[in-house]
């Protein structure tokens, strides 16, 4: 009887592991994005929430004549190696793709503006924890 109890103890401690390591913990990162066609710039706040292994939901903070909130989903690395993502304003009415590379924690990426199915580069985005 101290077997199976010692065995199901371990089952649901791994399970509950498990869990923990895809659910985890919002990682926030702070930096900088730019707007190629005006030059504009400003602070940008990143939190990407776990959803399994190497994709995350995501939320753009960043004020731009305004106060914005861009969410979405991203796939990649948040430590080093590619991460690409696709977002949606906050009035559901312009959608936004990026691509980057994390080295060393920093990430240096582009931004497009995503219309009728073509892309267009609007701009760049760095981030780091």
């Amino acid at each position: 009887m101290t077997t199976v109890r010692r065995l199901v103890g371990a089952t649901l401690l791994s399970l509950a592991l498990v869990g923990w390591t895809v659910a985890g913990e919002p990682r926030t990162f702070r930096g900088h994005w730019e707007w190629a066609a005006t030059g504009d710039s400003g602070s940008l706040e990143a939190v990407f929430t776990p959803t399994g292994e190497g994709t995350w939901d995501v939320s753009f903070h960043f004020n731009f004549q305004g106060p914005h909130v861009f969410s979405g989903t991203a796939e990649g690395s948040l430590d080093d190696g590619k991460l690409t993502g696709t977002v949606i304003d906050e009035d559901d009415e312009r959608s936004f793709s990026f691509r980057g590379m994390f080295r060393n924690g920093k990430l240096r990426g582009t931004h497009f503006e995503v219309t009728g199915g073509s892309r267009r580069r609007t701009g760049t985005l760095s981030l780091r924890s």
